[in-house]
């Protein structure tokens, strides 16, 4: 009997002790399996706008364990054949640079109209270039306006204490002039943008009337044309999704 209880204690340990071994050489394969990415070439150096080439790149092997985030946003080694003859967004300087898919963004070319809702217009404003850096603000960016208290008056029952700068917004940015994606992608087509200047933003309809707030801009765009009306931007998490 003692003879039999053996056997199978023997017989369960050699069990685990193999399902370890299993186990262990599994993770052993996973630590060092490799995942290969696409980067540009120590040596190449390109500018916005220059085309890729087959020979800018070179292969990067990542190990799986180590790769984080990058499986879904770096390019693919096995990926390379679309991104030849695309231009690039940014500068590279020849530091063996993973290039991300974000990188291979194109033109936003959907009409302005297609991207509101049915309660929603698109309103132009041409803001005071001495107030307003369209360098830094890309479409999808939510803005407010401020309002001096001398453009301001007469000024809405709502103001704090019945005066003092007025604060309209926020307000989602369409476009600025003709562009109406990252300003790095627009160059690296070749697109001119025209006026940034003059924004585009989607204002809010109710009962077939704008909403308070955008008939307050509205007021305001008629008796000033926007001079002197400063654009605050709101934080990039208030981005469109």
């Amino acid at each position: 009997m003692k003879g039999i209880q053996g056997l199978v204690i023997a017989a369960a340990l050699g069990i685990t002790g193999g399902v370890c071994n299993w186990l262990y050489i599994s993770q052993q394969a996973d630590q060092y399996e490799r995942v290969s990415l696409l980067a540009i070439k120590r040596d190449v150096q390109l500018e916005i706008g220059d085309r890729f080439k087959e020979s800018h790149f070179m292969k990067v092997d990542v190990p799986k364990l180590r790769l984080g985030n990058l499986e879904s946003t770096a390019v693919l080694w096995k990926d390379r054949a679309g991104v030849v003859n695309l231009p690039a967004t940014r500068n590279y300087t020849g530091g063996a640079e993973i290039l991300m898919v974000q990188d291979l963004q194109t033109p936003a070319k959907e009409d302005l109209n297609k991207k509101i809702g049915p309660d929603e217009r698109i309103m132009w404003l041409p803001v005071d270039s001495r107030t307003f850096n369209p360098q830094h603000v890309n479409p999808g960016d939510q803005v407010s306006f401020r309002i001096p208290a001398l453009l301001a008056q007469p000024v809405p029952a709502s103001a704090p204490d019945g005066g003092g700068d007025e604060i309209i917004g926020p307000f989602r940015i369409l476009a600025l002039g003709n562009r109406k994606g990252r300003r790095e992608i627009h160059r690296a087509a070749g697109l001119k943008s025209g006026s940034e200047n003059v924004i585009a933003i989607s204002v809010e309809i109710r009962a077939n009337q704008l909403a308070p707030k955008a008939q307050r801009i509205s007021a305001i765009l008629q008796r000033t044309n926007f001079k002197g009306v400063q654009v605050l931007l709101h934080p990039a998490s208030e981005k469109e999704p």
